[in-house]
């Protein structure tokens, strides 16, 4: 265990070493080039916010309607994007390559009295931001010094979006109707391939090349402004930041009592600058972490490499100093010692391979959680290889669905084969259950939540289409593949247990201080726990997650802190004489699930601004997919650790000569 876990500290060190800081592009994706004059498309994705986690339409707020009709997506969405809530909608922001403006008029509007006033004030109240995209770069804007400086240690010099307003102490809300838009291009160089690729084919066709320029950066710094209108002019243009009154939105009370609607106009600025950054890496800006989230990063490494080194010590003196000689004792040839002289895990040898109580439900257990741990592998290392770049919008979350209906054999195997070997008799029931025990409970929380959302008028409900795609993924590609793995399972041949299984059950002595192992699970899951804690920081305070390097490390780490918690409580169940160790070589490390969970929870709830009893749909969102994420994290944990027992009681018993 001490050279796995020295193993895994060099592969750690390499993929450091080796994790590039640009970002990545998925094969077959090409740059967009455009000319000087060209119309560059403003896309809306949706509504978020940090306090409510219910993402909404950009147009369901009643400032400017569509340009063409009823909102309609102008691109294609992916699987992840759709289960996000994600839209491409287009804007009538009128964006011209190299063409600067001013105070260009997006619409005048009139917000009703009654409901959608105080909607649009409770969204501004609300923190939510508008979240929109050119050529497939999210609009950013820029922190002030001041807030970079309080958030450097959470997150980057700038905020995906823009806000949608701002509230201050009193509760008055202001609409930010003015929007500087600054769009960064970048001009290739004749070393460039596509560029020369270009230049060779007008030249070849004997037509003169026309210079293309490509987007690299999208900013935005939004303004609150009270426009005045004089013979359909606006007279408050240009924007003054420092002289312009901000648009006050009133309050639900005020609303109720007001005689006139709210009316306005919305503005916005372009300017173009040239950009040295290429179109390949446009996306380091965004995903580049700064030197103190470096610094957390590394200190979660070393956080986790001292559990696991910690652990590896204790597992070394187990095998080195006590397992060695209780076998060099209980092998003598000399017969001075008598078996019934020893104590501990040998005297077990006759009932430590009984198979447990609720065999059917640990099969099912053990094999989910190999699935999922095979979905985690295959997707860090596709992520490590670049191929889930953030530029491929819902492409990691629809990578993951596709690799869980391909993996879908995996549980089937594992159930089959261990359940097999335990001789269990209800084979129909593990087979079902391996494919449909936790994809149901999911799914079915899934569709409740939906409901939900759907009748909160939310962009995260999925269409009824959508819910048959995934129907359709579940029965017709995962299910089948269960039970064609449990087939092929059930028909390998089990090897025999190293020790044979006495008729009659060894009776178990009081645990130490009549403590039930139920409880030292409890406690040992935070050791697990501690290795992810940091990381699991990093994932709920970050915009973009793209540091999958080192979570590919922290990932390595817990496997092998995973198999060393257990296998150390193992053995010590076994000395105590506890011959009852399958259920708890799962439990031991699957109670980190419940570790997770609990912060998830205690994460929500220092939440600034939280309002619970006006949250409750948010609050529910966050609690079930809390709940999903930690339970498949436990199954996936506990797994490891049944894993790593069983091969280590399976080793120390196959070496103890029994008469």
């Amino acid at each position: 265990m001490a050279k796995l876990t020295g193993a895994v500290l060099a592969l750690a060190a390499a993929v450091a070493a080796a994790s590039p800081s640009g970002a990545f592009y998925l094969p077959g994706i090409a740059p967009v080039a455009y000319e000087a004059g060209a119309t560059a498309e403003v896309l809306a994705a949706r509504l978020t916010s940090a306090k409510n986690k219910v993402p909404y339409d950009i147009y369901s707020l009643p400032l400017c309607k569509p340009p063409a009709g009823p909102p309609r997506n102008s691109r294609h969405l992916s699987l992840g994007q759709v289960l996000v809530g994600e839209r491409a909608q287009l804007t009538g922001f009128e964006l011209n390559v190299l063409v600067p403006a001013t105070c260009k008029v997006l619409c005048e509007f009139q917000v009703p009295l009654g409901a959608p006033l105080r909607r649009l004030h409770r969204r501004i109240t609300d923190e939510y931001v508008v979240r929109l995209n050119l050529d497939n770069m999210p609009v950013v804007t820029r922190l002030t010094s001041a807030a970079a400086a309080t958030a450097a240690t959470a997150a980057p010099s700038f905020m995906l979006g823009y806000p949608l307003g701002f509230s201050d102490a009193s509760g008055a809300a202001y609409l930010y109707n003015h929007l500087k838009f600054r769009v960064l291009y970048h001009k290739p160089s004749a070393t460039d391939v596509s560029a020369a690729a270009a230049s060779a084919a007008a030249a070849a066709s004997g037509t003169t090349r026309v210079p293309a320029y490509r987007i690299v950066g999208f900013e935005v710094e939004p303004m609150s402004v009270t426009h005045k209108v004089v013979d359909g002019e606006i007279t408050t243009c240009p924007v003054n930041s420092s002289a312009a009154v901000p648009l006050a939105v009133p309050t639900s009370t005020a609303a109720k009592s007001a005689t006139a609607a709210l009316s306005n106009a919305i503005t916005y600025d372009v300017e173009w600058a040239q950009s040295d950054r290429a179109w390949a890496t446009r996306w380091d800006a965004l995903l580049n972490a700064n030197s103190a989230q470096v610094q957390i990063q590394w200190f979660s490494v070393v956080n986790s490499v001292m559990i696991a080194l910690f652990l590896a010590g204790m597992v070394a003196l187990i095998l080195l100093r006590t397992v060695h000689a209780d076998f060099a004792r209980y092998n003598r040839l000399d017969g001075d010692d008598d078996l019934a002289d020893d104590a501990g895990w040998k005297l077990v040898h006759g009932d430590v391979f009984r198979a447990p109580t609720r065999a059917a439900a640990l099969a099912i257990a053990v094999g989910t959680g190999a699935q999922v741990t095979a979905v985690t592998v295959i997707t860090l290392v596709f992520a490590l290889l670049g191929l889930l770049s953030p530029a491929n919008r819902g492409g990691l979350l629809s990578a993951m669905l596709l690799l869980w209906a391909l993996t879908g054999a995996v549980p089937g195997f594992v159930s089959a084969v261990l359940y097999g070997r335990w001789g269990g008799m209800d084979r129909k029931k593990v087979t079902l259950g391996a494919g449909m025990a936790y994809p149901g409970l999911v799914g079915t929380l899934f569709f409740l939540l939906n409901l939900m959302l759907w009748a909160a008028g939310s962009t995260m409900s999925v269409s009824f289409f959508t819910l048959l795609l995934l129907l359709a993924l579940w029965l017709f590609v995962a299910l089948p593949l269960s039970i064609i793995g449990a087939y092929a399972g059930y028909n390998v041949k089990a090897a025999d247990w190293p020790t044979r299984v006495n008729a009659i059950a060894r009776a178990i002595p009081r645990p130490p201080m009549g403590v039930s192992p139920s409880w030292y699970a409890l406690a040992t899951g935070i050791l697990c726990f501690g290795v992810v804690f940091i990381e699991l920081v990093m994932v709920l305070t970050s915009q973009l997650y793209y540091m999958f390097g080192f979570l590919f490390i922290v990932f390595a780490l817990l496997v092998v802190s995973c198999a060393e918690v257990s296998i150390v409580f193992v053995y010590l169940s076994l000395t105590h004489e506890d011959w009852r160790w399958w259920w708890n070589a799962f439990n031991y490390t699957a109670s980190s699930g419940l570790w997770v969970f609990a912060y998830s929870l205690w994460f929500y709830a220092m939440q600034s601004g939280l309002e619970w009893s006006t949250h409750l749909l948010s609050s529910t969102i966050f609690f079930v997919y809390s709940a999903i994420a930690s339970s498949a994290f436990a199954l996936m944990t506990g797994t490891i650790g049944f894993s790593a027992a069983y091969i280590f009681v399976n080793k120390i018993y196959s070496v103890v000569r029994v008469e």
